[in-house]
Parts: structure tokens; C-alpha cells; sequence
């Protein structure tokens, strides 16, 4: 199923590319097109976490990666996602356990998914990706690797993340059976770099008003864009996603804007009425917490000391005051009006910050709705509830201007 589900979205993408140049179709067309060659036989075939392993490195080799969290979420996407949970949930994986890893767990089992020779998971970001990772590494027969990244920065730590890379790199090599180049590397971190700046300009156009792109693109697509980092697609998308802003601005597809919220965490991928709500009432999204650049730019000369760097300084690792640095001026500088954590039940990650969340949000005077909604499992939406939350916290960021004395 899955393979089919990729190949007719790759055929829209080319399609709807011979109508228009759009970013969407772009990014569709070359996400289909790299987890497509997972299925390819000749391929080696790395299962990783591609919004948090530095995927820098696997564009170093002639592999193809896939995530079973993203690809697991397509069934969900297109309503068909709850027979593979619930034969996970049939051979005793608990309801308790993140809905996208019960649809990889039963899309495995499915068959629909490419045999790996070498799964890659990270101690960052998602807690059950690893044990899921684990699980898969059982059935499959196949390898596994873990990133443990610790909390603090230091040249001990830098060093311990830098080994653990080194070592990764050593696996996908011997897996694929070639050994790293050190020039492709370079020019996958040069490339990273570069993607990095455009994503900068992308942001600083996202200052001004009315933030023209769409809310459900622009937060899918700053978590699993990720896939292309250090590859040129990568940079070729940020330049789009530019280009194609400055258009809408300039003509009548800008949508209506009464407030901007920053959007923390993730998003429903089932279809749901959250978003549908939103536009009806003007609200857009400004920024969203996976789109931040917190890392440097990365030298090249030593690619490994960058990467780990940048694995280091993930705001998902450690304290939750990191996910929250700069706020206020993301608050300022993009006029924002309230905040919205996206809190799926299984994702303590990001759930359990929200209390401290809700408290830098109001010493900012700024509203945050904390909206319970699973990520992929539809059995718990009740859209008459979703309104009603969503409407509440609309109408205190509508009375907000009068309760901080005119705006």
C-alpha cells in the first residue's frame, strides 16, 4: 500500500509540475521520489529519524533513507491508517504508545514497508522512537544504532557525539559497502550551510504581514524537509518557498489576518477540522517551534565537530528553557498574538513542558492553548470539542488588545 500511496503521489507532483512551477509539488514530487527508492532491491536501505539524525551524513552515501514515523503517518493521512494500529494494538503494543509507532509496527508487520539493512534512532526528540526503533531492529533481523546525545555542551560531550557520528558513518558504510568520501560530506555540510542561510531569509520575510503560507505545509514541511539536508534539494525548496511567499503577498492568494500565532510541537496528519477553523477567523501561523535555526553554521574542514554540534544544541535536549530562548523576540518581531502547543497524548517530549510553557508565554502576555489531539490516530477527535477549544482561546486573543490597555 504504501508503495503505491508514493508513486501516485510522485505522479501528481509531476503532474501538477507541468502546470506550474510550486513548492508543493516540488516537495512532494522529491520526498516521494527518496523513500521510493527504499523499495528499489539494489538499495541500501537506512531506517533513521530524519528530523533529528544529521542526514548530512547519509547524503554522503549511496543509500536511501527512510523514516517509519513519516511513512507511517501517509496511511493516517489518507484514512487508512487504523488497521495498521490496531494490528499492533492485536499483538499487545498498548494504546499508550505513540500512534505513529503503532502504525509503523503494523505497517511493518503489513509488509508495506522496505526491508532495512540498518535502522538509526537518536535520544532526542522522541522518547519511543528508540524502543520502536528496537522493536522493528527485532523483526527485521537487522542492525540497529543508537545517537545518544547528552545535555550539556562541553568539549568531553562534542567529543562523545562527535565518536557515536564517526561510528554511524563506519555502519552506513559498511552496510553499503563503500567507504565514507570525505569531499561528499564536505559538500553535503557545504550544502547544509547554504540551506541554512535561505532558511534565514525565509524566516526574516515571515516578519512581515500577512503570513502568506500555508499553516499545514509550512509546519509538515519544517520537520520532514529535514530528509533533504545536505542535499542540493534542499536548498532548491527554501528558494521556492521564498519566492513563492513574495508572490502570494503581491496578489490576492494572501490569506485574511486578524492574529498570528507561533505554533509549538507538531500537527494532526488525519484530516481534522483545526486548521479549517483557524483560517475561517483570520488566524495565521507566523512561526513554528521546528523551523528555528539554533545552530551555527558548520565548518566544513571538520564535518563531524559541526555535526555533533548541531546535534547538541537541539532545543528538545535538556532544560525545557532552551525550547524557549529568544522568545521574546520571536514574540516582538513577528507580532505575535498567542501560541499553540500541539500536545499528542504520547509525546511527553514536548507535552510535559507545557506548564512551563504557559508560563513564559504569560510573563509575555501572550495567551498558549495547550490542544490535546493525537497526531495520527483519529479514534479520540471530536471535532465539536476541537471548535470550542480552538474558538475559546480566539476569543481571549480577541480581548486581548483591550486587557493590555489598546495595542
Amino acid at each position: 500500500m504504501l508503495k503505491t500511496m508514493l508513486t501516485a503521489m510522485k505522479q501528481m507532483s509531476e503532474q501538477g509540475l507541468k502546470e506550474r512551477t510550486s513548492f508543493r509539488a516540488m516537495w512532494y514530487g522529491e520526498w516521494s521520489d527518496l523513500f521510493l527508492k527504499a523499495f528499489d532491491p539494489e538499495s541500501t536501505v537506512v531506517y533513521t529519524s530524519i528530523y533529528a539524525f544529521p542526514m548530512e551524513i547519509l547524503a554522503a552515501f549511496d543509500v536511501a533513507p527512510f523514516d517509519f514515523e513519516i511513512a507511517g503517518s501517509l496511511p493516517s493521512a489518507a484514512d487508512m491508517g487504523l488497521p495498521l494500529m490496531e494490528r499492533a494494538e492485536g499483538l499487545g503494543y498498548s494504546g499508550d504508545i505513540c500512534s505513529f509507532h503503532r502504525a509503523s509496527i503494523g505497517g511493518y508487520l503489513q509488509s508495506y514497508f522496505p526491508e532495512p539493512d540498518l535502522l538509526i534512532s537518536t535520544s532526542f526528540y522522541c522518547d519511543g522512537k528508540g524502543k520502536t526503533n528496537d522493536i522493528l531492529s527485532h523483526l527485521s533481523g537487522r542492525d540497529s544504532f543508537f545517537l545518544s546525545v547528552p545535555h550539556e555542551i562541553s568539549r568531553e560531550s562534542v567529543s562523545y557525539v562527535e565518536k557515536q557520528l564517526r561510528d554511524a558513518a563506519g555502519k552506513i558504510g559498511e552496510k553499503a559497502g563503500q567507504k565514507l568520501d570525505e569531499d561528499r560530506l564536505r559538500e553535503a555540510v557545504r550544502s547544509s550551510n547554504r540551506a541554512r542561510r535561505l532558511q534565514l531569509e525565509l524566516h526574516e520575510a515571515l516578519r512581515a504581514r500577512p503570513a502568506a503560507l500555508n499553516p499545514q505545509d509550512f509546519i509538515g514541511y519544517s520537520i520532514n524537509g529535514q530528509l533533504f539536508n545536505g542535499r542540493e534539494t534542499r536548498e532548491i525548496l527554501e528558494a521556492r518557498l521564498i519566492e513563492e511567499l513574495a508572490a502570494r503577498r503581491s496578489s490576492d492568494k494572501a490569506r485574511v489576518e486578524k492574529h498570528r500565532i507561533y505554533w509549538l510541537a507538531w500537527l494532526p496528519v488525519y484530516r481534522s477540522n483545526l486548521f479549517e477553523i483557524l483560517k475561517s477567523h483570520g488566524v495565521n501561523v507566523a512561526m513554528c517551534e521546528t523551523s528555528s535555526v539554533y545552530w551555527d553554521e558548520m565548518d566544513e574542514d571538520n564535518p563531524f565537530e559541526g555535526l555533533a554540534l548541531k546535534c547538541l544544541k537541539n532545543p528538545f535536549i535538556g532544560r525545557t528553557s532552551r525550547r524557549l530562548e529568544g522568545m521574546e523576540e520571536i514574540v516582538r518581531g513577528y507580532e505575535i498574538d498567542g501560541a499553540l502547543l500541539f500536545a499528542t497524548p504520547a509525546c511527553r517530549h514536548s507535552k510535559s513542558a507545557a506548564s512551563l510553557i504557559r508560563d513564559e508565554f504569560s510573563h509575555l502576555g501572550i495567551p498558549l492553548l495547550v490542544l490535546d489531539m493525537d497526531i495520527s490516530d483519529p479514534r479520540g477527535y471530536l471535532p465539536e470539542q476541537v471548535r470550542t477549544r480552538v474558538e475559546g482561546f480566539i476569543e481571549v486573543m480577541d480581548n486581548r488588545p483591550a486587557l493590555l490597555g489598546g495595542k
